[in-house]
This record gives C-alpha cells, sequence and structure tokens, in this order.
C-alpha cells in the first residue's frame, strides 16, 4: 500500500500524522480502488446527542445528572434545542452552600429546589464553541490554548453534540494506534523531503504493515522524530535494515493493547 504513496511522500515536507483507519477498498476494473470516507472533520468524531439539561431545571437535578451519569459537562438548552449555556461539575460544587452555613438543612434544601440552572451555569456567550465541520486538531488546539474541557458542536444554532477532553484522549491513543498489538520504534531522521521514503521501502521490503506514524514539529540534535507503529513483533530484521540503511533507532517499544 505505501509503494502508490512514495511519490506523494518524497514531494512532501515531513510533518504528519498516518493512522489506518475508515480505508475501504472495493474492487475496479482490473485494479483496486481506495475509497477514503475520513475527513478528519469533527462530526466524524463527535459524542452526539449528550446529556441535555433545561434551563429552569433545579440545581438538585443538575447535580443528579452529572453524579450519576459520571459526566463533567451538561450543556444546557431551551425547547428548540438551541445552547443556552453549560453546566460543569464545578459549577455544582461552587453553588452549593458551603459547610459553615448557618442555614437548616430543610432550609438548605428549599433553597436549593428554587434555584435554578441559568442561575449558575456558564452562559453561551462565555463558551467557544465549535462546528461539525471543524477540524479535529483545531478543536484540540481551542481546548489547549483556553484550558478548557469541553467545547459544544452547534449546527444551525442548535446542539449537534460535544467533544471533551475524554475525546481528545481517545483521539490521541487512536492516532497512536494503541488499541493494536504491535512494535513502536522510535527513529530520528534528517527535516528534509522525501526522508520517510527510505523508511517506508524497508518496512515494504519485510512485508512490514504500519499501523500508525506520528511526528512531532520539535526538533532532536536538529533532527526530527518519529514514532513507527509497526505491526509484527518480528522487529530486528526491520531495524538492522533501518540501522544499516544510516536510520538512527532510538528506541523499540513493544505492548499489547489492554
Amino acid at each position: 500500500m505505501f509503494s502508490q504513496k512514495h511519490d506523494i511522500l518524497n514531494k512532501t515536507n515531513f510533518w504528519w500524522v498516518f493512522t489506518k483507519r475508515n480505508i475501504n477498498f472495493e474492487p475496479g476494473k482490473g485494479k483496486e480502488i481506495m475509497k477514503i470516507q475520513y475527513k478528519g472533520f469533527m462530526r466524524e468524531r463527535i459524542r452526539r446527542n449528550p446529556v441535555t439539561i433545561d434551563p429552569d431545571a433545579s440545581f438538585f437535578k443538575a447535580r443528579d445528572y452529572i453524579h450519576a451519569m459520571g459526566i463533567r459537562h451538561l450543556p444546557v438548552v431551551d425547547k428548540n434545542n438551541r445552547l443556552v449555556g453549560i453546566v460543569t461539575d464545578r459549577d455544582i460544587r461552587e453553588a452549593a452552600p458551603s459547610d459553615a452555613t448557618s442555614l437548616s438543612v430543610h432550609e438548605l434544601s428549599d433553597l436549593l429546589e428554587k434555584l435554578k440552572v441559568s442561575a449558575f451555569m456558564t452562559p453561551k456567550e462565555k463558551l467557544i464553541t465549535i462546528t461539525p465541520d471543524t477540524l479535529i486538531e483545531e478543536a484540540v488546539q481551542l481546548m489547549h490554548d483556553h484550558k478548557i474541557g469541553c467545547l459544544p458542536v452547534l449546527e444551525g444554532g442548535k446542539l449537534y453534540g460535544i467533544f471533551t477532553e475524554t475525546d481528545a484522549l481517545d483521539l490521541l491513543v487512536d492516532v497512536f494506534g494503541f488499541k493494536e498489538k504491535g512494535t513502536r520504534l522510535t527513529i530520528a531522521l534528517e527535516d528534509k523531503p522525501g526522508t520517510m521514503l527510505g523508511v517506508l521501502e524497508i518496512l515494504e521490503k519485510h512485508k512490514v504493515n504500519v499501523i500508525s506514524i506520528v511526528s512531532p514539529s520539535f526538533m532532536v540534535e536538529g533532527k526530527r522524530v518519529a514514532a513507527i507503529r509497526i505491526k509484527t513483533e518480528e522487529y530486528k530484521p526491520v531495524v538492522k535494515n533501518l540501522e544499516k540503511a544510516g536510520y538512527t533507532v532510538l528506541s523499540i517499544g513493544k505492548w499489547s493493547p489492554t
């Protein structure tokens, strides 16, 4: 499969992530036709139909939803499913009276029963939102830059879904190919077009399939680093050929998915 990509790889800069996902091969007339359905947009990774709550619901109802369902972000929507705010587990803690309060248990219960979600939620105007057509990496960047744990996803003003920090971690696990048994080779490479070509040719020579390739943007002693997960435990011949070709194999890691 990689031989079809060699010309492209040879002409492009080396900063990319490759992961074998959502690729179908269909028989064509005399050749294989590759149909890739994955485009990298949020709508393909989004958590649809999240638990929501009405702005007029009570504090107790919001607290019970968050605790019972083990969630940390509760979108607040009106009757037309339009986002009006969000309630987090932190909002619940901050809205609850202090242990030092002089109110009786009955008085506290009555007070919190009358406290509406709209009174302690974070309003929509203060939220950062995205659309289903936002690129996944842009969504993760927004969460990182603004130090937030959830992005409501809106389409036509209505709630389409949410993307949380847990979803971002799930994506990272998927990108690195952690769920597939294999071997990770960490390789130092020259930062120039076509450098990856030789690595792929060696893997092709050994009939080794690639689970994922990840290269961060930082440099190590003037070289780029690539973490390549290959679908084999017989890595020694591959490493021997890589080093013979002049590549520096920095580390080797083996593990099975849990």
